[in-house]
């Protein structure tokens, strides 16, 4: 999945969680997510703890590499903790791995609380199934550069 620049990613992220942090959505503001760089010119984007009003908690990171047509999304894990609900914890997470076997675990999988059952996710053909905080259902959404919605637009549909 090929992204914008981690930069500007970045800058859009930062600029969407200070929206929610002026809307009263988060309970403080944040200056994440921070853009860390790794051997071999990897980019990661950590954002480690963001607070919902709800007491319900976000982080996650996300490791890109430079490629000649732009961005590839090489790892992501999202983990969003929810307060007061049955369900306490889904992660996303999309794996690579030399050697993955994706008989055994699916490249592109979720977990619902703290089980060890990896769930086939459909993020990879270009789309991302996003569902918000408060559990109201989100229609897909195209992540590609200079076409569809930014990052901004699609981490608002999540809080």
């Amino acid at each position: 999945m090929l992204v914008d620049h981690p930069g500007t990613l970045r800058l859009q992220l930062r600029h969407y969680l200070a929206e929610q942090a002026n809307n009263g959505r988060l309970k403080q503001t944040y200056n994440v997510p921070r853009l860390d760089t790794h051997e071999g010119g990897l980019q990661e984007l950590v954002c480690e703890d963001v607070e919902f009003r709800s007491d319900s908690r976000l982080n996650f990171n996300v490791e890109m590499e430079r490629e000649q047509t732009g961005w590839l999304v090489k790892r992501f894990k999202f983990h969003l903790h929810l307060a007061r609900r049955r369900i306490n914890m889904v992660r996303i997470h999309l794996n690579q791995e030399v050697g993955h076997d994706p008989l055994n675990v699916p490249r592109c999988h979720f977990h619902i609380g703290d089980s060890k059952a990896h769930i086939p996710f459909p993020g990879l053909r270009g789309i991302v199934w996003v569902k918000n905080a408060d559990f109201e259902p989100e229609t897909p959404l195209p992540i590609r550069p200079g076409k569809g919605p930014t990052a901004t637009e699609t981490l608002a549909r999540m809080a």
